[in-house]
């Protein structure tokens, strides 16, 4: 099929030809004003033609420009480029993501930053412009979001002329995670050398000393000082204990043992404890168990003593209410999760915390150990879960653990549940 031409065009070269015709006519009796018409006639075929061929060349350079936009697009990293100008030219899907750069191109790259790092940026793009070398290779910028690595690229012309600059910018939050979980790895595992030998060293003068405090209460019933003296003597030896059998828990952990279970009758059980453990009465803790949960592949004894590390978190954390321990069902499709949170109206954890107090020996509290979040941690990943703190709105912290459900089925009858409970 021949190429259809635009009407305005067709219309312009059959005029055109017409006018050529004419005039070739005029050229041949040797009239001037012959000669004049055709060189007005040439000329508009000209005028067609350039324009014709500046809005194809317009035409393949918005073709490109998508293409290039789709291509920066489909980058894991986030891309930037400034003008020889300093003015963000292009920014792909991950860099808009970034502060302050998910506007329109056209301002400039000192707005688009932090005050506090507008002079350092502009010292660097100066030796950029100037082909000077700006010193390391990757600059480290910290923004409100998180950690970035910024790599910067100067962009010249054949002749050597700037054009601008290209700016990578990595994400390594994930990256500086795992290596600290590299490191806190390393240093379970040398403990895991030395807590037996702790554990024996340790609990047999406990023995000795909670035996002693014991036999001064016994031959000294009415001595109301000696009995508050050895009832402190418990609580320490309790204490000290209750460390020594973490430590172990965390350097020689269990393999787990996975049944069929009811989410809600073991968070009740949890529940249960934490409150006795304390002395406390059943309305010091709210429940809102969401009824109908799937039953869940978990390993009761290891994922209950998870939670009642959290209820002692919240509990420690104290508050004017009392904390909650809640349970929801979140899902569509072919995939969904149990969400289980312990929420309290405590003092809080501070925002740079809150990812510090999971690692090992790290605790805000005056008299925590730093590692009831690392089995928490533990029985997390055991699970396939996911664990989080933050901090709660009002006050106070959340901790959510997120327990995946592969395959989503209608919620279970009542009866169903009873009998996996």
């Amino acid at each position: 099929m021949p190429a259809r031409i635009p009407p305005a065009r067709s219309a312009a070269l059959v005029l055109g030809g017409a006018a050529l015709a004419a005039c070739a006519a005029a050229f041949a009796e040797g009239t001037v004003a012959g000669v004049a018409v055709l060189a007005a006639a040439a000329s508009g075929l000209f005028l067609v033609r350039a324009r014709a061929q500046a809005a194809a060349a317009r035409r393949e350079t918005a073709a490109a420009l998508t293409r290039l936009q789709a291509i920066v697009d489909s980058m894991v990293e986030g891309v930037i480029f400034v003008d020889a100008d300093d003015r963000v030219a292009l920014v792909n899907e991950a860099g808009k993501a970034l502060k302050n750069l998910a506007g329109p191109p056209g301002r400039a790259l000192q707005d688009c930053h932090p005050q506090a790092t507008r002079e350092m940026l502009g010292r660097v793009m100066g030796w950029l412009r100037e082909g000077q070398n700006p010193g390391p290779s990757h600059s480290i910028i910290k923004e409100k979001e998180g950690r970035y690595e910024t790599t910067y690229a100067p962009v010249r012309a054949r002749d050597g002329s700037h054009l601008g600059v290209v700016m990578v910018i990595r994400d390594i939050a994930d990256r500086r995670r795992l290596e600290r979980r590299l490191l806190d790895a390393e240093r379970l595992a040398a403990v895991g050398q030395m807590s037996a030998q702790v554990a024996h060293e340790l609990r047999n003068p406990l023995n000795a000393i909670a035996g002693a405090a014991q036999y001064l209460r016994r031959i000294l019933p009415a001595h109301g000082e000696v009995k508050e003296y050895a009832e402190l003597i418990d609580d320490e030896v309790r204490r000290v204990n209750h460390f020594v059998d973490e430590l172990l828990k965390v350097a020689r952990p269990a393999d787990p043992v996975f049944t069929p279970s009811s989410v809600n009758k073991v968070l009740a059980e949890a529940a249960r404890r934490a409150t006795l453990a304390r002395g406390l009465s059943g309305d010091a803790l709210r429940l809102a168990l969401a009824p109908h949960l799937p039953p869940l592949d978990l390993d009761r004894a290891m994922f209950m003593e998870a939670v009642v590390n959290l209820l002692d978190n919240a509990f420690d954390a104290g508050g004017v209410e009392p904390p909650e321990l809640a349970s929801r069902f979140e899902g569509e499709g072919g995939e969904g999760a149990v969400v289980v949170e312990v929420r309290d109206r405590g003092c809080g954890i501070p925002a740079e915390d809150l990812e510090e107090v999971t690692r090992p020996f790290v605790t805000t509290k005056a008299r925590g150990t730093g590692l009831g979040l690392v089995i928490v941690g533990r029985a997390v990943d055991q699970h396939r879960a996911s664990f989080s703190l933050a901090r709660r709105e009002g006050g106070g912290t959340i901790a959510t653990v997120r327990l995946p459900v592969r395959t989503v089925r209608a919620p279970p009858a009542p009866e169903a549940e009873a009998a996996a409970r």
